[in-house]
């Protein structure tokens, strides 16, 4: 069940590094959406990529939402707030280079820790 799970937040980071703002991209983030809501087994963390996505590309997020219907579940999700490195840690994400991995695919620096 945890490998599915971590399965679905290398799936969405992926596709965050993916992402380069276009009208298109939004289709990529709805079926993404649709489809984790689809998973059974485990809680989806719908709240924490969305925190994520919100974060790291926030204008993709805000057209993202503005294409909800209201009052739907996904619309309710999209308005929760959360605070990012909450959202980060509850990922699996706990230090600068597995967060950089996540983001941009590489490490960039190198911790002394």
């Amino acid at each position: 069940m945890k490998a599915d799970r971590q399965a679905l937040v290398d799936e969405f980071f992926a596709m965050i590094r993916k992402l380069n703002r276009t009208g298109s991209d939004i289709m990529y983030v709805r079926d993404f959406f649709w489809r984790s809501s689809e998973t059974r087994g485990f809680v989806t963390p719908t709240v924490e990529f969305l925190t994520v996505l919100k974060t790291y590309n926030a204008v993709l997020f805000h057209e993202f939402r503005k294409s909800l219907v209201p009052n739907t579940s996904m619309h309710i999700l999209a308005n929760v707030h959360m605070e990012a490195g909450d959202a980060l840690i509850s990922l699996g994400i706990t230090n600068l280079e597995e967060l950089e991995l996540a983001v941009k695919g590489r490490i960039l620096t190198k911790s002394t820790t």
